[in-house]
């Protein structure tokens, strides 16, 4: 299609045929390419074993043509690409059509009504009640404040328990948190118990007893004293999956409150694809409190509606027919392919209003296009976005998604067989979502259209540090993404093959040499520095007329990661990370322990949840 003269794709096109009516969103499907005698290429798809013959020009347009867009928008991007193509239009949707009539583009329309299929038990059934776990650390004011608008606001004799798990380190607001959860056992119904120190020890060590052979596993996932010097929100995270085995769970963070607000632009269309949350800004807490929805404002019901189900029983809760063609928009054709009626819903999520929950705003070049307009069409709302931490961000209608996301309130089908947290890092959440599409590669999350306040003790401010683009100290978060990668190519079909086989893929990540490991940190590392840099200078080059401020931020970013890739590519370039104090490559082999290890974790993970489940139906 580089050919400035026409377009051709080594067929002929009757003008005089009728093409049928394109629908609203097509996408190329999975297909392989087969080079043929004559220069053309054979096109299978793997999908439905449809094929056709196209020139290479034509088959390099189709792999850019793998999200599901609408005609005229696949067509105006074939023209940006080759404006030497400009005039073509007519012939462009014309071979696209043909391309789809032969089965080698993929309809949304057709994807609907099979998604839209009725599963038995659709209606009627009704789930057990689940496990809460408030996740608090050193904060007391925060949990007596979560946990008055959970007595408040939520119907607790439809939680099977409430567990306050404490990862507090000082003694002061460990005896807090214990005396502010005791007064709460009169005014909630459900079993409330403060799960600390002393209770994990009681379940650490029956664990123990019951599976000696596991014991270093099981101390690698729940004990404190393994990681006395280090962050472990995901060894809280792992308690809290333990003490839900067989169970539906909610997940809260102490910071959070359970009240229940609207978006700001709500609407019922459901769509599904991998595109960031929508944001919106504002200047105080007055301003989003007419988004408070006043009846039922009961979070945990809310996320049990749909946790649990398959995706086309989630549907039918929603409405089905607000599911339609253009709710795949920016999908891609692997990510349908893996969308089935039967899809589990295993993680849901929702909305935060307040702190966004981010060590930086640098993540506003990168959040969805609509709400980086309405954020530029004023310099209030420009300034309130770099200044405050005043965030809505969330979704304005239901939404699902292959990996998660997590929320401050967030729901898990943990009667399947979900992975462990990583006990330490920064980040888990993103590794363990992952982790979580990798063993169920045809699960899906749901994002509902609705958020709860996430209002931090004390309240976080913005600093200079925050406007920093640069990745610091993040070895070896930028890895996780290789994960990504190995899913399309292991052959292994169900979860528990699965899960044993991401343990192998730690434990190469372990053995590895310093060398191909410190070089895979590298090209991720520029990676990210290069796309980063070039969504900033277009965002620049389109920025004319937005406030000055917002041009002076991108301008910033972009001399940071020009330093960065210098810096990063230089041969004399260290890897950094946590911990600080570790050179380059004691950091290294200090991740190759931890990732063996937790190879070794993932190996004996489902008789550790086996045997916690038995405990907890004893008690």
């Amino acid at each position: 299609m580089t050919d400035e003269k026409g377009f051709s794709v080594g067929m002929s096109v009757d003008p005089a045929v009728s093409f049928k009516p394109l629908p609203d969103h097509v996408a190329f499907d999975l297909c392989r390419a087969y080079p043929v005698s004559d220069g053309n290429l054979l096109l299978h798809n793997t999908v439905n074993g449809k094929r056709a013959m196209v020139t290479p020009e034509v088959y390099a347009t189709l792999v850019r043509c793998n999200r599901f867009k609408t005609l005229e928008a696949h067509t105006a991007a074939v023209i940006e690409s080759n404006p030497a193509m400009q005039g073509q239009q007519s012939d462009i949707r014309k071979v696209l059509q043909t391309m789809l009539d032969s089965g080698i583009m993929v309809s949304a329309e057709s994807a609907c009504k099979k998604l839209k299929k009725k599963a038995e038990n659709e209606t009627g059934r009704k789930l057990p009640g689940p496990v809460v776990a408030i996740l608090t650390w050193e904060r007391p004011q925060a949990l007596e404040r979560l946990l008055e608008s959970i007595a408040t606001n939520c119907d607790t004799e439809n939680f099977h328990r409430l567990y306050v798990i404490d990862d507090s380190r000082s003694a002061e607001n460990i005896i807090q948190n214990q005396m502010v959860t005791d007064r709460f056992v009169s005014k909630i119904s459900a079993p409330l118990q403060y799960f600390g120190r002393s209770e994990q020890r009681t379940l650490i060590d029956n664990l123990v007893k019951q599976l000696p052979e596991h014991e270093s596993a099981i101390q690698f996932l729940t004990e404190h004293s393994r990681w006395t010097d280090h962050w472990t929100a995901g060894l809280s995270r792992n308690l809290a999956l333990l003490l839900s085995c067989g169970r539906r769970l909610v997940m809260m963070d102490d910071d959070a409150i359970c009240d229940v607000y609207d978006p700001p632009l709500p609407k019922h269309n459901v769509t599904f694809s991998d595109d960031p949350r929508e944001a919106a800004f504002f200047g105080s807490e007055q301003e989003w409190a007419h988004l408070k929805q006043p009846i039922n404002p009961d979070p945990i019901n809310r996320h049990m509606q749909c946790l649990g189900l398959t995706f086309s029983e989630a549907l039918t809760v929603l409405g089905q027919n607000h599911l339609k063609p253009a709710g795949f928009a920016n999908a891609t054709a692997l990510q349908l392919s893996e969308l089935k009626a039967d899809s589990a819903v295993l993680v849901t999520e929702c909305g935060s209003l307040g702190c966004p929950g981010t060590s930086n705003n640098t993540w506003l070049p990168i959040m969805a296009p609509v709400s980086l307009k309405r954020m530029l069409a004023s310099v209030e709302k420009t300034t309130q976005a770099l200044g405050a931490r005043k965030v809505w961000s969330g979704r304005n209608h239901p939404h699902f998604t292959p990996r998660s996301n997590m929320s401050q309130i967030t729901g898990f089908d943990n009667r399947r067989m979900l992975p462990p947290y990583l006990p330490i890092m920064r980040g888990q959440d993103r590794l363990f979502g992952i982790m979580l599409d990798f063993i169920f590669p045809e699960s899906v999350v749901l994002d509902y259209a609705w958020a709860v306040p996430h209002l931090p003790l004390p309240e976080r401010q913005w600093h200079d540090k925050d406007l920093d683009f640069t990745p610091a100290k993040s070895f070896p978060k930028l890895l996780v993404d290789k994960i990504v990668e190995y899913k399309s190519t292991c052959p292994s079909a169900s979860p528990a093959d699965r899960l044993s086989a991401l343990s192998t893929w730690f434990n190469d990540m372990a053995s590895a040499s310093t060398g191909s490991l410190t070089s895979m940190y590298i090209d991720s590392r520029l990676s990210l520095d290069s796309e980063l840099l070039q969504r900033l200078t277009a965002l620049l080059a389109k920025a004319e007329t937005a406030p000055v401020n917002w041009q002076n931020y991108l301008r910033n970013g972009i001399a940071q990661l020009n330093s960065d890739l210098n810096r990063v590519s230089r041969e004399d370039f260290e890897v950094s990370g946590l911990p600080a104090k570790l050179d380059s490559n004691a950091l290294i082999g200090f991740w190759q322990v931890i990732w063996g290890d937790f190879a070794t974790a993932l190996k004996a993970w489902p008789e550790i949840r086996e045997e916690a489940e038995k405990i907890l139906n004893s008690m």
